[in-house]
């Protein structure tokens, strides 16, 4: 599987700032975070797409493996195999349709894995995928994507910071609802929502 990565250009680790001295509005600090921002969401979303078919796809290679399926087994399997083919061949491109496809891949293995999720516990069928999805690998991708999404919203907050202290006194008045959010952001104590509100 080949991908290709989105990357930005950023003058030192995790900086934003930019000393160009360019008025355009594409140098303008709150464009340089947002590009930067958006640049990091499709790496890790790439990386996503690419370790989470493997997983799905030697999961399915299991579950067809079982002798008898019944409707609802067979339907997953029908869906987790769609969801990995999709996610495998993704191949991300510098434009706007490919991020577009980026996206909707990404909600279409989020939504499956929610769902898989949100089954009840005691369930057959939960059950047997969670078999099946552990013995290929789950947990690891469960684990390592939880440590990429933590420091990326580490990343995220010294991108911010870096963004603050560039804003001219007037930005900042203008910027007021978003430098609002971050306060109330980092004011946050519970870790989940505050990822969730990044």
């Amino acid at each position: 599987m080949k991908r290709e990565s989105v990357a930005v250009a950023i003058p030192s680790q995790n900086s934003i700032h930019q000393s160009s001295g360019s008025s355009s509005e594409e140098d303008s600090p709150q464009a340089v975070l947002m590009i930067y921002t958006l640049a990091e969401i499709a790496k890790l979303s790439t990386w996503v797409l690419e370790q989470g078919s493997i997983v799905i796809k030697n999961t399915v290679n299991e579950l067809k493996e079982i002798p008898v399926k019944d409707g609802l087994l067979q339907a997953n399997i029908t869906r987790m195999s769609e969801v990995a083919k999709e996610s495998a061949e993704f191949t991300l491109k510098e434009d706007e349709e490919s991020v577009l496809k980026l996206l909707l891949s990404m909600v279409n293995f989020a939504t499956m894995m929610d769902d898989y999720e949100n089954m009840p516990a005691d369930s057959k069928l939960k059950q047997t995928l969670q078999t099946a999805l552990e013995n290929n690998g789950y947990n690891k991708f469960e684990s390592e994507l939880e440590e990429k999404v933590l420091q990326m919203a580490k990343n995220f907050d010294v991108a911010f910071g870096e963004y603050v202290k560039v804003l001219t006194p007037e930005e900042k008045i203008k910027q007021a609802k978003l430098l609002k959010w971050y306060e109330d952001l980092k004011a946050e104590t519970d870790e989940e929502k505050k990822i969730e509100d990044r």
